[in-house]
């Protein structure tokens, strides 16, 4: 579950901050003088990848902040950090699928805010132009929800298949059951 928030929460929060800086740009007529100098695609993607990099740092030193606020806060704790929040049997494959599926998760939806960003004329409108995007990202949480409770269901099964939803749902069924490796490649690979 915590995994699967992490991956929500850096979603809709970077992928919002891409189309808010691409509508800027695009309104402030800085993109004119960028694409004098660079393709629109290579600063497209500098930007998706510069925003990414900042997501990672920020994310890893809320980690590394609130792991040692944690382990020395609470003394109430049995086992440990890692325990008391479920992480101390997750095998490594888990940890590493989960990297894989937020890497991938992110560029599929900070590509789909940075197009959907481009499209506004005014920095007023992202909000409602990305609106159809952040409702994805929410039944995909939604329906991770669900399979945390039943992630063999031929619902989540199908699901997990369409790109928009398999960072979470394909990341939960790698998490909870045991699945072939064919399954998570033919995941990926869409």
């Amino acid at each position: 579950y915590v995994m699967l928030f992490v991956i929500y929460f850096a979603v809709i929060m970077y992928a919002n901050m891409i189309a808010m800086e691409v509508a800027t740009e695009k309104s402030s007529r800085v993109m004119e003088i960028l694409i004098s100098s660079v393709s629109p695609i290579k600063q497209m993607f500098a930007k998706i990848l510069g925003i990414g990099l900042l997501s990672l740092t920020q994310l890893a030193l809320m980690l590394i902040v609130s792991y040692f606020s944690v382990q020395n806060n609470l003394d109430s704790m049995k086992g440990g950090f890692f325990e008391f929040f479920g992480f101390g049997n997750l095998p490594l494959g888990t940890i590493i699928y989960g990297l894989v599926f937020f890497i991938l998760g992110y560029f599929l939806y900070a590509t789909l805010a940075a197009f959907l960003g481009s499209l506004v004329s005014r920095i007023e409108d992202v909000q409602q132009m990305i609106t159809p995007m952040t409702l994805l990202v929410v039944a995909g949480f939604m329906i991770a929800m669900f399979g945390l409770n039943k992630p063999e269901a031929p619902f989540v099964v199908v699901t997990s298949y369409i790109p928009f939803f398999a960072p979470m749902l394909m990341f939960l069924r790698v998490g909870m059951l045991s699945i072939p490796i064919w399954e998570v490649a033919l995941g990926i690979g869409i």
